[in-house]
């Protein structure tokens, strides 16, 4: 079966475009199934490279150096653009996550079946599930206090504007979440940032930007630690 009639691409448009399996737009590699594949694998190498001479340079340089490279080096291709392709399939993300470890047993000179929570809450950074977590939570702060452009906050709409009976949803003012059968729509951005919202206790939604920055950030290391495992999204949104 060809390409264009597995991802329902018209053989017209296809006579006139070159369907190709990405494109590069604004440094993010979107595949034609939305699957991230390409990105991420195109993430892992660049940070692969960064791990080897992280292997080279841990002999030479204090561990506050290591550091200070991961978060030069590593950290911005993780965070950049994260909000679009988080939701990607769990054994895409585990690539990613298992070079974070890699890197943190590296800087530490800890074995490779050393458990790396410990390293991730020593160091203060998030493992990529997490970190996606608070980046959608950050957005979804300035979505709520209406700090993003009208073509992204107009994806999102109050409960209360949907239907006029009175609920405990339109009385949070939370989000209203359209219902789709569909498993890409579910893990679309609309979807699961109204619900990572609507889960968050209402005191914590009040909070200026800078201390709800905060509060997430630190609700998810406290996670991290009681928990001593690397939950999925889905368990985060019911925990925090």
């Amino acid at each position: 079966m060809s390409r264009n009639k597995i991802s329902g691409i018209p053989n017209c448009i296809c006579d006139y475009f070159e369907c190709k399996e990405y494109v590069k737009y604004l440094g993010v590699l979107i595949d034609y199934k939305l699957s991230w594949k390409n990105h991420i694998d195109s993430v892992a190498l660049k940070i692969s490279k960064t791990i080897g001479l992280l292997s080279k340079l841990r002999h030479l340089v204090p561990s506050h150096t290591l550091i200070s490279i991961y978060n030069s080096l590593i950290a911005p291709y993780l965070r950049y653009g994260l909000i679009v392709w988080g939701q990607a399939n769990k054994f895409l993300l585990d690539k990613l996550l298992f070079l974070q470890k890699q890197a943190l047993r590296f800087i530490f000179f800890a074995n490779r079946r050393d458990h790396a929570i410990p390293l991730f809450l020593k160091t203060k950074l998030l493992p990529v599930i997490c970190l996606y977590y608070k980046l959608l939570a950050e957005t979804m702060h300035d979505v709520s206090n209406n700090l993003v452009p009208s073509n992204l906050k107009d994806v999102f709409f109050h409960t209360a504007k949907v239907h006029s009976y009175n609920t405990r949803s339109s009385a949070s003012n939370n989000f209203y979440i359209q219902v789709s059968r569909l498993e890409i729509m579910r893990k679309s951005f609309s979807r699961v940032g109204a619900r990572l919202w609507n889960e968050l206790p209402t005191k914590l939604r009040m909070q200026p930007k800078m201390t709800f920055r905060k509060k997430i950030q630190k609700i998810l290391f406290n996670i991290l630690e009681s928990e001593d495992n690397y939950i999925d999204l889905e368990t985060l949104i019911r925990k925090v």
